[in-house]
C-alpha cells in the first residue's frame, strides 16, 4: 500500500518545467526514468534497504474533487507514492527529498487527508504516513513485516545506510556487512542478524540479535548474540564514535579469534528453520 502525495503549483508561477524536473532526477543516483503512454515513471531503487519507490507524471489528474481545492493552486499531474509499510527512518529520507523538490521548483502539496492544498511541511507529512501505517496495521495486520522497537530500528538503519562510509574510514581493512532479518518459520521467533567471516576483522552492527557465523571451509551456523558475546566479547572493542551498541574485531584480535570456533560451534542454533527478510520489512509502530 502507498499514500500518494500530489504537487501543485500557485498559479501566479509560470508552468512546471517537466524536463528540469526530469533532469533534476536524472542527475541522482538510483534514480531511472520509464515512460510509458500514459505517465512517467521516476523510480528510486535502493540497493541498501532492497526496496522501490516511485514518484508519476500522469496525463489525467489522480486527485479526486479538485473542483473543491483551492483555485490558486494548479495540480501538475506529478505525485510521490509513498510506501506505507517501511520503517519511518526510510519514510523520513523519502520525504526529506519530497521537501527539497518542493523548495526547488516551488511546489505546494495535498493528499486525500488535507483540508486543501498546503505548503510542504515534514512534521505534518510524517505524521500523515505515521496515522496512515498505523491504521493499515490496524486494519490488515503486518502482512509478513515484523515489529521492531523505534529508536533500536532507526540505529539499525542508520548503521545501513552508512556502511561504504565505515568501510571507507577503516581503509577497508574491516568488514562491514548488511543487517538481515531474520525469523524462524515455525517458532515465529525473530530479530536482526550480521554475518561473522571467522577470523576476518568485522564491525558488528548495533542491536543484532544473532550472528550468522562463516568458517574458512564454507560452512556456516547461527549463534544468538548473548552466546556470541560470551566467547567473542573480550575480543571485541565498543566504538564510541558512532552508534550506540557497535563493537569492532580489529585484525590483531581477528587472528586470536578462530580459538573461538570450538566453543561457537557447541552453542549454534540447531533444529530451527530461519529465513531471511529486508531490513525494510521491520516496522517501528506502536500497538494500539
Amino acid at each position: 500500500m502507498a499514500i500518494n502525495i500530489h504537487f501543485f503549483r500557485d498559479n501566479k508561477l509560470e508552468k512546471l518545467d517537466y524536463a528540469k524536473v526530469l533532469e533534476f532526477f536524472d542527475e541522482l543516483p538510483n534514480f531511472k526514468i520509464y515512460y510509458t503512454d500514459d505517465e512517467v515513471q521516476i523510480v528510486y531503487r535502493d540497493t541498501d534497504f532492497n526496496f522501490s519507490y516511485r514518484y508519476l507524471i500522469t496525463k489525467k489528474s489522480k486527485v479526486e474533487k479538485i473542483y473543491k481545492l483551492n483555485a490558486l493552486y494548479a495540480n501538475q499531474k506529478f505525485l510521490l507514492e509513498l510506501p506505507v509499510l517501511i520503517p519511518t527512518y526510510i519514510a523520513k529520507e523519502i520525504l526529506t527529498g519530497a521537501q527539497k523538490l518542493c523548495k526547488l521548483f516551488d511546489l505546494a502539496i495535498y493528499n486525500d487527508n488535507f483540508d486543501d492544498v498546503k505548503a510542504f511541511s515534514l512534521v505534518d507529512v510524517m505524521a500523515l504516513f505515521e496515522n496512515a501505517r498505523a491504521k493499515h496495521v490496524e486494519e490488515f495486520g503486518l502482512e509478513g513485516k515484523l515489529r521492531f522497537d523505534h529508536e533500536k530500528l532507526n540505529e539499525i538503519c542508520s548503521y545501513q545506510r552508512q556502511i561504504y562510509s565505515l568501510k571507507e574510514y577503516y581503509h577497508n581493512e574491516v568488514e562491514v556487512n548488511y543487517c538481515e532479518p531474520v525469523v524462524d518459520k515455525n517458532s515465529r521467533e525473530s530479530g536482526v542478524c550480521c554475518t561473522w567471516r571467522a577470523g576476518v576483522p568485522t564491525i558488528f552492527p548495533p542491536h543484532i540479535d544473532y550472528v550468522r557465523v562463516i568458517e574458512e571451509d564454507g560452512n556456516e551456523f547461527l549463534v544468538r548474540r548473548r552466546e556470541f558475546f560470551n566467547f567473542m566479547g573480550g575480543m571485541l572493542v565498543e566504538i564510541d564514535n558512532f552508534l550506540h551498541d557497535m563493537y569492532i574485531l580489529r585484525p590483531k584480535q581477528a587472528k586470536k579469534s578462530k580459538k573461538a570456533l570450538i566453543k561457537l560451534r557447541k552453542v549454534a542454533v540447531i533444529g530451527q528453520n530461519f529465513e531471511t527478510l529486508r531490513l525494510c520489512d521491520l516496522i517501528d509502530v506502536e500497538a494500539r
